[in-house]
Formats: C-alpha cells, sequence, structure tokens
C-alpha cells in the first residue's frame, strides 16, 4: 500500500522547498511447455552510462514463434498507472550466435520478439526516476534510483520485466556491484563474494516483491518476537545514521508485534529508509510503500530528529500492519495480480483503511499516545473523509480506483476507510461486551483464507457477517457498499464518548476494552 504523510508540507513551506507526494500476486498462466530451469537476470552496477544500467535476461527454451516481454504498467500498492517500461531503452533480443532478432515495441511497456525459438538474450538499459521526477508522477518510494558508485535503489519492477509465459517459474537474479557498497534486502544472498550477489525467487511475483537498496554499509539488526528486523539507511550528507532511526523504531515495532498478538507473519521484515537531498534533482514523493517481507521509505534529510522519529512511527507502521492485509487476507486479484492489465478489488476499505485503522489503534493501545490523542486522530479523519464524495460507494470507489472520477477519491481510504474499520470493531465490541474486536476477525480471516488462499470479492461480506454479528453486514451494506454517508457520533456514543470526549462513565469497560485490550 502506498503511505505518504501530510505534516511534512508544512514543515517544507517553512523551510522553502513544498513537498509534493506522488502517488500481489504474478497472473497465474501456464508455460507452452514443460520448464525446468529459471529465467536468469543480470545486472551489473559497476557500469552505469548516462545514468542508466544493463539489464540482461536469459530465458528459458521458447517453443512459440514470437514472444511478448513486458515490464509492469502498474504494482501492487501504488493503485495507479505508473509505465515502467517508459524509462527502457535501447532494448535488443539475440540468438545463439549474437545475431539480433527482430524486436517490435508495443506501447510503452512491451516488446515483441520475432524467431522467439531461437531467442537467448534480452538485453536494455533503464534509467531512474527520482532525477527526472518531474517528467512522471510515480510515488518515490515505488520509484528507483541511480547514484554512480553511492546508491542505487532497485525496486526490482522497475528493472526486471517478465514473459507472461514464464510467470511461475524461478527468478535468479546476479547483481555485480563495487564493494563499498552493500545490498539491503529481505533476500538471502547465495553468492559469498563482496562484489556479487544472487537472489533466487520461485516466482517473478516474489522477486518484484523484494526490493534492495545498494549503499554504503549503514545498518542494523535486531530481533522481535521471533522476527528479524533490519534498517538500513542511505543518509546524503551524513545527517542520519541507522543507529539514529533504530531505537524509536524497535520501541515501534515491539508494541506492534504485541499488538498483534498471535497473528501469523513473516520470519524477516526489511525497512530500507532513502533520505533525499532536496538541494538536488532527487526524490521529492515522500512516504512509503509496502511489500510482504520489507517497506521502501523515502523522507527529505532536512528533518529534524524529533520530526522524522514521528514521520518514520506512523509512516512504517502502516506499511508494516500490510502483513495482515492485503498481504495474508486478499482477493483474487491481488493474489493473480496482471501488472499490465490490472483489475482491481472492491475491498480498499479493508487493505488500506483497516491497515491504517490499526496503525493509529496500536499506538493507544500500547501507549505511545493519549486516549484524547487517537480521538483526535479519528476527528481529523472525519473531517477529511467529509471533504471528499462522502456519498461515493467505497466499494465501486475501489473497483475502478485507476480512472476517473474514482482515482481522484484514492486517498480517502485513509480516512473514510480507516473510520469504516473504527465503527466495525465498535460495533463487535459492543455486542460482544468487550470480548472481541476487529483484530480479532481480521485472525480468523487469515485462519479462512491466507497467503495462498484468495478470496472473491463477492464472498467477504457474507463470509465477515457470519464471523461476527448481522449488524456488521448491516454495516458493510449500507456504508461501504452503498452511499450513505457514516452517523459517525452515533457510534462513538456507542464507547460512551460526546464530541471526541469521554464523558459516560458507565461505559469505561467497554472503552477501555476497545482501546487497551
Amino acid at each position: 500500500m502506498r503511505k505518504t504523510f501530510a505534516t511534512l508540507f508544512t514543515i517544507l513551506l517553512l523551510t522553502g522547498f513544498t513537498a509534493e507526494a506522488q502517488k500481489k500476486k504474478a497472473k497465474a498462466q501456464k508455460p507452452s511447455a514443460t520448464i525446468t530451469e529459471s529465467v536468469k537476470v543480470d545486472i551489473d552496477l559497476n557500469i552505469v552510462q548516462d545514468d542508466k544500467i544493463m539489464v540482461t535476461v536469459l530465458p528459458p527454451k521458447i517453443n512459440v514463434e514470437t514472444i511478448t516481454y513486458n515490464i509492469p504498467k502498474t504494482v501492487p500498492g501504488t493503485y495507479s498507472t505508473d509505465n515502467y517500461g517508459k524509462f527502457v531503452d535501447d532494448f535488443k533480443a539475440f540468438d545463439a550466435s549474437g545475431k539480433e532478432l527482430t524486436v517490435v515495441r508495443d506501447g510503452d511497456n512491451s516488446w515483441n520478439i520475432s524467431e522467439a525459438k531461437k531467442l537467448v538474450k534480452v538485453t536494455y538499459w533503464v534509467n531512474d526516476t527520482f532525477d527526472v521526477e518531474y517528467t512522471h508522477d510515480i510515488f518515490s518510494p515505488a520509484g528507483t534510483n541511480i547514484d554512480d558508485g553511492k546508491n542505487f535503489l532497485l525496486n526490482t519492477h522497475g528493472f526486471i520485466g517478465y514473459f507472461k509465459e514464464f510467470l511461475q517459474i524461478p527468478y535468479t537474479l546476479s547483481v555485480e556491484h563495487p564493494t563499498t557498497l552493500w545490498g539491503a534486502t529481505s533476500m538471502t544472498d547465495s553468492d559469498k563474494s563482496d562484489a556479487k550477489d544472487v537472489f533466487t525467487t520461485p516466482r517473478y511475483a516474489e522477486l518484484v516483491e523484494n526490493p534492495i537498496m545498494y549503499s554504503k554499509p549503514d545498518h542494523t539488526t535486531f530481533n522481535v518476537n521471533g522476527m528479524d528486523i533490519l534498517i538500513s539507511v542511505y543518509s546524503p550528507t551524513g545527517k542520519y545514521t541507522a543507529a539514529m532511526i533504530t531505537p524509536e523504531m524497535q520501541k515501534m515495532m515491539t508494541a506492534q508485534k504485541n499488538f498483534l498478538g498471535s497473528f501469523n507473519s513473516t520470519k524477516k521484515y526489511s525497512v530500507l529508509l532513502y533520505l533525499t537531498d532536496l538541494r538536488k534533482k532527487d526524490a521529492k514523493g515522500f512516504g512509503a510503500l509496502e511489500h510482504p517481507t520489507a517497506t521502501t521509505v523515502v523522507m527529505p534529510e532536512l528533518l529534524p530528529k524529533k520530526t522524522m522519529d514521528e514521520q518514520m512511527k506512523d509512516v512504517v507502521s502502516h506499511e508494516f500492519f500490510h502483513i495482515v492485509t492485503p498481504l495474508t487476507i486478499h482477493a483474487k486479484q491481488i493474489q493473480d495480480f496482471d501488472y499490465n492489465d490490472p483489475k482491481m478489488s472492491e475491498h480498499l476499505w479493508m487493505y488500506e483503511g483497516v491497515t491504517e485503522y490499526f496503525a493509529n489503534l496500536f499506538q493507544v493501545n500500547q501507549g505511545l499516545i493519549t486516549e484524547p490523542d487517537f480521538y483526535k486522530r479519528m476527528r481529523d479523519k472525519i473531517r477529511n473523509a467529509r471533504s471528499m464524495d462522502d456519498t461515493m460507494s467505497f466499494t465501486e470507489m475501489s473497483r475502478n480506483v485507476l480512472v476517473p472520477p474514482y482515482k481522484a477519491q484514492y486517498n480517502n481510504v485513509y480516512e473514510k476507510g480507516a473510520l469504516i474499520g473504527m465503527c466495525i470493531d465498535i460495533i463487535i465490541r459492543e455486542k460482544s461486551n468487550g470480548q472481541r474486536g476487529i483484530l480479532d476477525l481480521m485472525q480468523k480471516l487469515s485462519q479462512e483464507y491466507g497467503v495462498h488462499k484468495a478470496f472473491d470479492d463477492s464472498e467477504l461480506f457474507p463470509k465477515i457477517t457470519s464471523l461476527t454479528y448481522p449488524e456488521v453486514g448491516e454495516f458493510l451494506t449500507t456504508y461501504v457498499a452503498g452511499k450513505t454517508p457514516i452517523p459517525y457520533a452515533d457510534y462513538f456514543a456507542r464507547m460512551g464518548i460526546t464530541d471526541f470526549e469521554f464523558t459516560d462513565t458507565s461505559k469505561t469497560a467497554l472503552k477501555d476494552a476497545w482501546l487497551k485490550k
């Protein structure tokens, strides 16, 4: 999911800068023949020409006359059309003798290769997105960086493409790099050399969900309840180090794991923090993008330490909670994601909204913020939600989020979406006398579905209703699928809260179960 922050806008205005925040799985198609090999990809970071690096792809044996190589148009979590193929130049295909095969570009992101049975190698050069952000709208944490000898942010979807016929076979990525740079990632390097890394994933979808950041080694590691956490930082002037970022991250992620309890999650998680220099042509879209085992974060290096800690807490906590949804609980559109013709699920209220709600709820639950702080955050979300189209069906918006007029309402997933999660939580707490809440629901859904078992969009509401109460189903039908604005005051009143203050002491136990249990 893409998570941005708003308070930085004011900070940057005060410093003379304006921060402009720009804005899973591969489609299962059987190969044309039995495949026992992998797709091999080579990248050499020692050779940079005109701010570009070359990518070499060695496919398995091909049994069709024409084949198409694709670079993603859209990737999971961005909810935008980005056309990464626009950054590819000089695409060539070769046979075993080194002879060039005929290639015809098809739109921004695809290349049709003739005499494909002879194909043994594809090469192309890739430009990065950070230093040309004035030419596109790619959200920086989903972008790429090439800074020769200093930093390479490899969001792999920006460099490596796919043949549809080979989406489901292993990918082996080899990266040669200067010995002064170290690659931070959640993937395991099988090469012992300090000048080359080799990573293998079981299919393309997992490769593009594993970003790598090469820079001068600056990282820390720690373990939280069985999860290994890596914090890697690139700070161009050296203002920040991983050691400076880690204490607050460790405190926050420990609280998150305590909040999640027994919820199953990944065994390794990486936070890749790129700090941008606003004096140069560099990234300007601040926030983060989630992956199943990692988060890429872009922040301005000029932030004061206290502000940096606060923004990292809010932004990274949101991305981390995506391990619940959509990374564990998701629809088939996400499980079988089509990178060049995406079909969007109707449940952004859950993927982004419940995630954002958790990112706020856990902070009051674990004592990182006060109850009045939490009420104020929800009040602000109500105000922001009402400034948007409050009568648009949330499921309809979600299904059509890539196109107008729905696209303009996307940011409401963090506002009204979070409030939807809050209201469902309140209903479940009230009906269960405080014994259960929405986290319990998500745990049950993860047991019903899970990482490798997706649901049909149409079955989610009935399933949630069967796992909770009829009133939850009525709420989803009326306020999420329907166009009726939510009467938020009515739901706060159930917890003893009037005008965002706790006033009904007879409901203390219920309110405490909601916020503290």
